[in-house]
């Protein structure tokens, strides 16, 4: 969530809330809207070599009227890799809002255990992908860098968007509720009595909903990463990085190598932010053309890239305490440059118009400034965040939301809950929210984990695959969850541990 893609998904795109990110379909790329559905047929997509099969779904646009214009999902169909697959496959329910689901399959391919038995499902939701996408251009095609190093939502640009996105679609009817509606006719189309859910970051939100409306055909369910229903996106996002960031910071105090050489971490950002407010021009490389470009990043630049860096392990969060060293030496080259890398991955993966639609229904209606300087004050990250939504959410089309959209969600249902000990968007306490109104669940905290624990290794993915295998919590062991080991953290650039 932004709640991003977002699990490995998550780490490969990005929730709410957020996992590197294909180019989403724009506009101008959006194909002719097939009037019949296509039924499933052989059919080769980016991500892998295998032969999947893909399907094309067509729904109303306004489910309520069942007139007017009409919208074609896109669905690719991963094929269980054993004999006879079981009868109720699993659904993938991809982040953001605004990640395309078939995006994830090169990630989804590769869980062997998980597709020995059962297909995967992936339906762009509405919105997204190839399913009548609203993607917005903000920072220019090709990116113009110095616009990129500014807001993240430049009120121009997104004025554009709405208007362009309105020729072509209601921007109000593209909600959380309808597109699991739409799935259920998916389901209901391929003739699956029962399906499994698994979603990540805001793919849990949708999960959720799908198993309210829905709950006579699910047979169990997987979140990942996971937002609750009754959260208001992105209100906590500033006090979830700030936690996110203490714990790292933390952890690096407890390894003797990144405390020799990081003594004071935090003393160290909060001079960076600092100079940054003064404003600084910096020198970074146009990914594309290779040439250097100066920018002069503002301060929501780099707290949001350093939110993002921390979504992912692997990617960065064992190297921020070395970037911001650097930065505060006088080198801000490094933490501006994957600052703004991060926010071009965010804006390529997700369709942020439709992000703006579900936000803009569902959450940034229910968030007080009050509340902003209240949830927000101490972080880092301030109420930039918040602020730059609602500024869009001002005039961007408000969709219906049901009555019961913030409620959490009862049921008695088999359902797996996984999240990250020191996750920036969604933390652990999200998880035991969700959890409290789910008798029949088990949720697994990932020591020193960030964002989306799936793919991490064969401990978290063979609880997964037990997990739906048997189709109950019992009798899973979550015990090698506390044998994952911490971080392992930089302390100097590599191309300088070559040169000594």
């Amino acid at each position: 969530m932004t709640n991003s893609h977002p699990i490995r998904p998550i780490a490969q795109s990005l929730a709410l809330l957020v996992l590197v990110l294909p180019l989403s379909a724009r506009a101008a790329e959006v194909p002719p809207t097939p009037s019949e559905p296509v039924p499933l047929h052989p059919c080769h997509v980016e991500g892998t070599t295998e032969e999947v099969r893909c399907a094309t779904y067509v729904v109303f646009e306004d489910r309520e009227s069942r007139e007017g214009r009409r919208i074609p999902l896109n669905i690719v169909v991963l094929p269980a890799l054993g004999g006879k697959p079981s009868p109720d496959p699993i659904f993938f329910l991809a982040g953001g809002p605004g990640e395309a689901a078939t995006t994830t399959v090169d990630w989804l391919k590769d869980l062997k255990g998980l597709r020995q038995d059962r297909e995967i499902v992936l339906v762009d939701q509405r919105g997204t992908g190839g399913s009548n996408p609203l993607g917005c251009e903000f920072y220019g095609r090709p990116v113009d860098l110095i616009r990129a190093a500014g807001d993240f939502y430049p009120p121009a640009e997104v004025r554009t968007c709405r208007h362009e996105l309105a020729k072509r679609a209601n921007l109000a009817l593209y909600t959380t509720a309808m597109a699991m509606d739409d799935l259920d006719e998916v389901r209901a189309w391929f003739g699956y009595p029962k399906i499994n859910l698994y979603g990540g970051s805001y793919g849990t939100q949708a999960a959720q909903v799908y198993l309210r409306r829905h709950a006579a055909t699910v047979r169990a369910v997987v979140l990942d990463g996971i937002a609750p229903v009754d959260e208001l996106i992105p209100l906590h996002h500033a006090y979830a990085g700030q936690r996110a960031l203490n714990m790292l910071f933390a952890e690096c105090a407890a390894d003797a190598a990144c405390k020799a050489a990081f003594p004071h971490p935090a003393e160290e950002l909060k001079e960076v932010l600092a100079r940054i407010d003064r404003g600084v021009d910096v020198q970074v490389t146009d990914r594309r053309t290779g040439k250097p470009v100066t920018v002069r990043p503002t301060r929501g630049l780099v707290a949001e890239g350093i939110r993002f860096f921390l979504y992912f392990e692997a990617e960065g969060g064992n190297t921020l305490p070395l970037q911001i060293h650097r930065a505060f030496q006088g080198d801000l080259t490094p933490l501006v440059q994957t600052s703004l890398d991060r926010r071009l991955r965010m804006d390529r993966g997700l369709e942020m118009g439709m992000l703006f639609s579900v936000t803009c229904a569902e959450d940034l209606p229910f968030i007080d400034l009050q509340t902003v300087g209240r949830e927000t004050a101490g972080t880092f990250l301030g109420d930039y965040r918040v602020r730059q939504q609602l500024a869009v959410c001002a005039t961007w089309p408000r969709g219906h939301v049901p009555p019961d959209v913030h409620e959490l969600v009862r049921s008695d249902l088999p359902v797996l809950l996984i999240s990250g000990e020191r996750d920036p968007v969604t933390p652990p306490e999200f998880g035991a929210r969700v959890a409290s109104r789910l008798p029949n669940s088990l949720h697994l905290v990932l020591p020193h984990g960030s964002h989306g624990g799936s793919g991490t290794g064969p401990c978290v993915d063979g609880l997964v695959r037990d997990f739906v295998a048997r189709g109950t919590v019992k009798g899973l062991d979550p015990s090698c969850v506390q044998k994952l080991p911490p971080p392992k953290f930089a302390t100097a650039w590599k191309e300088e541990k070559k040169a000594g």
